[in-house]
């Protein structure tokens, strides 16, 4: 348990505006709701996302056709 404790607390750093302990990838401090920059974690680029969306859908929708086409053809 002492393990894990100690991870946590690599990740807290203080809130410049109140000096509540905060995880460093928050963006609002919960106790004065002060705006924090997350330094443990950085938002995905929109562009990135929007293209690893396209390619699951794509990839999902060639799985979903082949499996009707084999479903149809092994009804027989």
């Amino acid at each position: 348990m002492k393990n894990k404790r100690s991870n946590l607390e690599k990740h807290t750093v203080a809130c410049p505006h109140c000096g509540f302990p905060v995880l460093d990838h928050m963006t609002e401090c919960p106790k004065c709701h002060g705006e924090l920059k997350p330094s443990g974690y950085q938002p995905m680029d929109e562009k990135k996302i929007r293209k690893i969306r396209w390619i699951t859908y794509s990839i999902g929708a060639v799985i979903s056709v082949v499996i009707i086409i084999l479903i149809i053809l092994y009804r027989k």
